[in-house]
């Protein structure tokens, strides 16, 4: 499939440890595959506006970098911070994009602002954990709004992603990791990229800090913290 060729091509960089939001520290997957290309599509949307929901720390704020770096007239806000303001700078704006959404913004202010983008034209990016259409508005006319969105989930990462993200990781630093340390880690780490990545710099930390090699024992103490 297309996407696994994704995978391939990425084992050549090294794995971020750091909240760094490079297009090339993305790790392409069947779980996140459709709203990567169609991030990489942009600006040929079939609509202006798109809803990107999955977990925390499934990427899509990373994704929101991403398509930061390919408008010139582009502005993520965190969803708590939006206000009057939010509506006067679409006028300097090309694209909107509203990062961690779960409803915890005025509705009546959130349907000026995508009335606002409509007649603007712009495009608007909404990440939230759940999908917009799946949230109880109360306003009627911020519903026929919302329908006007398209929507692709982020699912968690699958068992063949997190393997190929932790062997990377430590054949990265020669190190020959042991398959029963790494289904270990797989069972027992948090379905989550951010949460892999700082386990993987964590456990690389205590490996050297403790001049021991990577056992069960030694992950047991980063999972436990």
């Amino acid at each position: 499939m297309e996407y696994q060729n994704f995978i391939m091509s990425q084992l050549v960089f090294k794995f971020p440890f750091k909240t760094k939001y490079f297009e090339q520290d993305f790790y392409v997957s069947s779980n996140n595959f459709s709203a990567y290309k169609l991030i990489e599509s942009w600006p040929k949307w079939n609509e202006k506006w798109l809803n990107i929901f999955g977990v925390p720390g499934s990427g899509k704020t990373h994704l929101s970098k991403i398509l930061e770096k390919k408008i010139n007239k582009i502005k993520i806000v965190e969803a708590k911070k939006i206000n009057d303001n939010t509506i006067s700078n679409l006028n300097n704006l090309e694209c909107l994009i509203i990062d961690n959404f779960n409803n915890n913004i005025n509705e009546k202010l959130l349907y000026s602002i995508l009335n606002h983008s409509k007649q603007l034209e712009n495009f608007v990016l909404i990440n939230s954990v759940k999908p917009l259409n799946q949230i109880e508005f109360k306003l009627k006319d911020l519903k026929s709004r919302i329908s006007s969105f398209i929507f692709i989930g982020i699912d968690l990462p699958t068992d063949e992603l997190l393997q190929v993200i932790i062997s990377k990781s430590f054949s990265d630093k020669q190190i020959n990791l042991n398959p029963k340390i790494s289904d270990y880690i797989i069972k027992n780490v948090e379905r989550s990229y951010d949460k892999i990545f700082k386990f993987l710099k964590d456990i690389d930390d205590l490996s050297l800090s403790s001049g021991k090699s990577i056992n069960i024992n030694l992950i047991k103490k980063v999972l436990d913290k």
